[in-house]
């Protein structure tokens, strides 16, 4: 009996310490998964307050523009200012963009952003050509001017709630979640993005001569155009096979133009087209070490990754350093024509030799085989246009993208300047005309464009 006792005590015992262990395994497991959930969230926060925190930038600059332009009468000033704000309307879409926000949610921002660049374009070629701005079309400018500061006003409380902890992006996340995908999602941000969008009630409707960029939110990416959609698991596949992550897991969906899957793993985020299975964008959020590497040594190793990537012919101009990653610009190639609408960014980071961040979007929207035209200028009679103060160091075929959303087939000059100038200089291969000046700034933190 007291044998049986003695087994049965133990059977207790082993029962119970089996139970223990296993409980232990479950909490240990669900305190890893808690980690890792929230290492994810603090690094998608981090990136949405980046983004928001990026289009205040870019709104307040354009505010900025807008109100200068008021005053600008000469067609030196206009062109200047009406470049900046196309730049800064499209630095401001890429920004609203990343944010987790409903598009047709944001689509009179949206539709604000388009329309300006376009607008001050065209107002500019008008002056350039002898007309004249009318007081119909200064009223107008009048009226963007307050809705730029408007918007501005609206991004800047965000931000300094954001920043105090009065709102998150979490807790936006949240909201939607208990939702259940209902479209009136109540927190402080939604909120604030609400009443931003309500103040275009009485925006103007700009029936203007020109291209607006209305188009740019139906415009079908061309590299994309045609292809098979990809169902979910068969685009993770392609995200693991891309990032070398087996750990990778769906995130979400996305739509819009351009509709994505992303997916998610610690800190690695990877979004790939539906169709066609392309990488829109990876970026590597982990924490980056003392660099090791040269900038020359991180270039080598973006032009290897990219050529795994996404095979093909590229050209690199342009770099820049910052918190121990290098982002390199790299321009496919057709034949001997630099493309320059098919951009790639790739981000590398100096302690390791690592990919950290890639960026396929302007290749996806861009790329396509080309019916490239011979110039009718011939790079003799282009190069006569060249000021006497440059010294041609190399040239070539360039297709740059134009004001008007189309792409101009120009003969590229690398110059020297006079101090040393580093200059890039566009000829129209067509008509002999300037198109674009770049001046070339490198020092230790790169080599960057103005």
């Amino acid at each position: 009996m007291e044998n049986g006792t003695t087994f049965h005590r133990r059977s207790v015992i082993r029962i119970v310490s089996f139970t223990l262990a296993a409980l232990v395994a479950l909490s240990a497991a669900a305190i890893g998964g808690y980690a890792a959930a929230n290492r994810s969230r603090t690094s998608m926060e981090y990136s949405y307050q980046r983004a928001l925190g990026e289009l205040t930038d870019y709104v307040n600059n354009i505010n900025i523009a807008l109100e200068k332009g008021k005053y600008a009468s000469t067609e030196k000033q206009l062109q200047g200012l009406s470049n900046k704000l196309w730049r800064e309307t499209g630095y401001a879409k890429s920004a609203l963009n990343q944010l987790p926000v409903n598009g047709t949610e944001l689509s009179a921002t949206y539709k604000f952003l388009s329309q300006l660049g376009s607008f001050c374009v065209a107002l500019s070629n008008r002056v350039s050509e002898g007309g004249t701005i009318t007081e119909e079309e200064s009223a107008l400018m009048d009226q963007l001017t307050d809705y730029a500061a408007e918007i501005s006003g609206h991004l800047a409380s965000m931000e300094s709630a954001l920043d105090n902890g009065q709102l998150s992006f979490a807790e936006l996340e949240q909201a939607a979640v208990s939702s259940g995908g209902a479209e009136e999602v109540s927190s402080g941000l939604s909120d604030g993005f609400r009443e931003m969008e309500e103040g275009f009630e009485d925006y103007p409707t700009l029936i203007y001569d020109g291209p607006f960029s209305d188009h740019i939110q139906q415009q079908t990416p061309r590299l994309t155009e045609g292809k098979e959609t990809l169902s979910a698991e068969a685009a993770l596949q392609k995200a693991k096979d891309f990032t070398g992550n087996d750990a990778l897991t769906l995130a979400e969906e996305t739509g819009g133009n351009l509709p994505c899957y992303r997916f998610e793993a610690d800190t690695l985020t990877v979004s790939i087209t539906k169709a066609g299975g392309y990488t829109d964008y990876f970026y590597n959020s982990r924490e980056i070490g003392e660099a090791t590497l040269t900038a020359e040594q991180a270039l080598e190793a973006a032009r290897e990754a990219i050529q795994k990537m996404a095979p093909g012919e590229y050209t690199n101009r342009y770099y820049s350093i910052s918190g121990g990653v290098l982002t390199a610009n790299f321009a496919a190639k057709q034949g001997d024509t630099v493309l320059y609408p098919d951009l790639i960014k790739v981000g590398v980071a100096m302690d390791t030799g690592e990919v950290l961040s890639f960026d396929g979007r302007g290749y996806i929207m861009n790329h396509t085989d080309r019916a490239l035209s011979e110039p009718a200028l011939t790079l003799e009679a282009a190069q006569a246009v060249l000021s006497p103060r440059l010294t041609v160091k190399s040239s070539g075929l360039a297709l740059i993208p134009d004001n008007s959303l189309g792409e101009t087939l120009c003969w590229e000059f690398s110059c020297e300047g006079e101090d040393d100038d580093q200059v890039l200089v566009y000829i129209n291969a067509e008509n002999g005309m300037e198109e674009e000046i770049l001046i070339l700034l490198e020092d230790e933190t790169g080599v960057l464009s103005m």
